[in-house]
């Protein structure tokens, strides 16, 4: 039996059940709150003289390994022949059976995939795995093919991207829960799969990556035979910021491309259901309102420098919160040390969900100070 899939999949429901009130209502203050002072607001600091860091404070208030955690641990049974032992039959159905009555009242976003969810920790081998990742993509689909659901167009891109990602429980788990949440929230989730479809494709196929809201890119791993015609690529096409040589001297582990594919189909997901990404998006919005406050004192490109500063720095420190909440707070079941990628996957997603979080709220402030 496999806790540490149990845990991973508890994190992902909070996390999950976290975004389903923020894609109804916006980020809250219970999950994440930057405070200024009265008569210092974040628009008065970016207009004003200096470039240094803000002058705030912050207040993260996402509790992912909280007391759900602790219950399902010590709700899970333990086969009397110890938790690695390899069941069959009987005795097999007998641990799911007190596997789904462990989860029951622990699952809110993924209760429609509760089965699923059991059948994941009671996996006894990679095809166990890799029937239960089938599932999560199954269920997603069937959702778009539904009566309202969105359509056939949505519901191939699902498909596409069952085959582009591959049965990965770690990755069809983020998925998953982008798009529950979502539909939770009542949004027209239609355009998702091809947004995170596109995120993919653009992340393994272009030469600077997938490109986020914050302008940053993730960029996929190349090989050392590419040394040349990378940097000349980057001389040619002025790649000041060395964008392509990340990816080229980034080591190419399992780990990385899980790490980065969370990334991806969070960031997409996420900007397409909050509306933040160009064109038009809310980014471009208050950066463009920004720009307006361009004065001779602070010009329009010393407030655009600044601002993609700050929105980077806020995303950062929320996801380091939350990633080392996650992967500190995991080391202390020994089983994820079993599987270093299940801690991999569970703090990527939550650090990924942390900085859109973050980056989102601050994104809201600088709209209601432009408004007045």
């Amino acid at each position: 039996m496999n806790r540490q899939n149990a845990i991973a999949a508890v994190i992902h429901d909070q996390l999950g059940q976290a975004l389903v009130r923020v894609f109804a209502q916006g980020v809250s203050q219970d999950i994440f709150e930057i405070r200024v002072n009265e008569d210092d607001s974040l628009l008065g600091q970016l207009t004003g003289p200096g470039e240094g860091p803000p002058r705030i404070s912050l207040a993260f208030g996402l509790d992912i390994l909280g007391s759900s955690v602790s219950t399902l641990l010590n709700g899970l049974p333990t086969p009397a022949s110890g938790p690695f032992a390899l069941l069959r039959g009987g005795d097999l159905t007998d641990l799911v059976d007190s596997v789904r009555n462990a989860f029951r009242g622990q699952l809110g976003l993924l209760e429609k995939q509760h089965d699923a969810i059991a059948r994941l920790v009671v996996a006894q081998d990679p095809a166990d795995l890799r029937e239960v990742a089938d599932t999560l993509f199954a269920g997603v689909r069937d959702v778009f093919g539904g009566p309202g659901g969105g359509g056939a167009a949505a519901a191939d891109s699902v498909s596409r991207l069952r085959q582009l990602l591959g049965k990965d429980v770690g990755i069809a788990l983020p998925f998953a829960t982008m798009l529950n949440a979502l539909q939770r929230a009542g949004q027209n989730t239609a355009a998702i799969p091809q947004s995170v479809e596109t995120g993919l494709l653009d992340y393994f196929f272009r030469a600077d990556g997938f490109k986020t809201v914050d302008r940053e890119s993730v960029v996929a791993p190349v090989h050392v035979s590419d040394v040349k015609e990378v940097l000349v690529g980057a001389v040619e096409h002025r790649d000041l910021a060395g964008l392509q040589l990340r990816g080229l001297f980034s080591k190419t582990t399992a780990e990385r491309y899980l790490r980065d594919m969370i990334r991806v189909i969070v960031e997409s997901a996420y900007d397409a259901g909050r509306g933040l990404k160009d064109p038009g998006g809310r980014f471009s919005a208050v950066l463009s309102g920004l720009r307006g406050r361009g004065s001779q004192n602070k010009p329009a490109d010393a407030i655009e420098r600044q601002f993609v500063t700050w929105f980077r720095g806020f995303g950062s420190m929320a996801e380091s919160a939350a990633m080392r909440a996650v992967e500190v707070g995991t080391q202390g079941v020994s089983e994820f040390q079993t599987n270093p990628l299940i801690g991999a996957a569970a703090g990527s997603f939550a650090g990924t969900v942390a900085r859109k979080l973050a980056q989102d709220s601050f994104l809201a402030i600088l709209t209601t100070d432009l408004a007045r």
